[in-house]
């Protein structure tokens, strides 16, 4: 099964935009332009939430966060809430700006990230550029405790899960199929047979729902 997560929400009571949804008009590493009712939103991102999207003309749904300063507004996207709720926590932490926040996110994952925070591992932070042993360490210190809390914590089991997941629907692209009929035929599969199925049996099975 899939990692399950109900989101906790931070700091977003003065958000005024909760999600957006339109069409994909452009996207980089860091940036997608959506387009909805005739307006284009140009968004920041993680690496991992522009990678998460499909082509431009697509159509997609970004939770966002809005930034608002005396001489700027910023609009952040994020694939999942569970990625928001990730940002929110880690600009509380002093020193941690959107910016860096979204660098730890373009070189971790979600459940990497809470992952080393809970095993207190500084040296998966030095790895990301830009971030060094000293903010590893304030990140810990900060966020293990709220981590702890979360109703569902990352385990190697939900990793594994998760790399099966991603290689299985890349290797149905890679095939010929939509992105959106490979993510449902391995969702399907990932949920209705029984776990320790291997990539290869799960990408042949997703082959008889695809």
């Amino acid at each position: 099964m899939l990692l399950q997560w109900r989101s906790h929400t931070y700091s977003i009571k003065k958000n005024m935009i909760y999600y957006i949804y339109g069409k994909l008009v452009s996207k980089s590493p860091t940036s997608v332009v959506v387009e909805n009712n005739g307006i284009g939103y140009t968004l920041n991102v993680s690496l991992e939430t522009s990678r998460s999207l499909g082509n431009e003309g697509d159509d997609v749904h970004l939770f966002t966060y809005q930034l608002i300063r005396e001489e700027e507004i910023q609009l952040y996207g994020f694939a999942t809430e569970k990625e928001r709720d990730a940002f929110l926590m880690l600009i509380a932490v002093p020193g941690v700006g959107p910016k860096v926040a979204l660098r730890i996110l373009s070189g971790l994952t979600t459940d990497e990230l809470y992952q080393a925070i809970l095993s207190e591992d500084t040296s998966t932070f030095t790895e990301v550029p830009g971030v060094g042993k000293k903010t590893g360490e304030r990140l810990i210190v900060e966020l293990k405790q709220k981590i702890e809390k979360l109703p569902v914590v990352p385990g190697k089991e939900e990793k594994m899960e998760r790399d099966i997941f991603t290689g299985a629907v890349e290797a149905l692209i890679v095939l010929g199929y939509k992105r959106k009929d490979a993510v449902g035929a391995v969702s399907k599969v990932m949920k209705d047979v029984a776990k320790g199925m291997s990539i290869e049996e799960v990408i042949k099975e997703a082959l008889k729902r695809a």
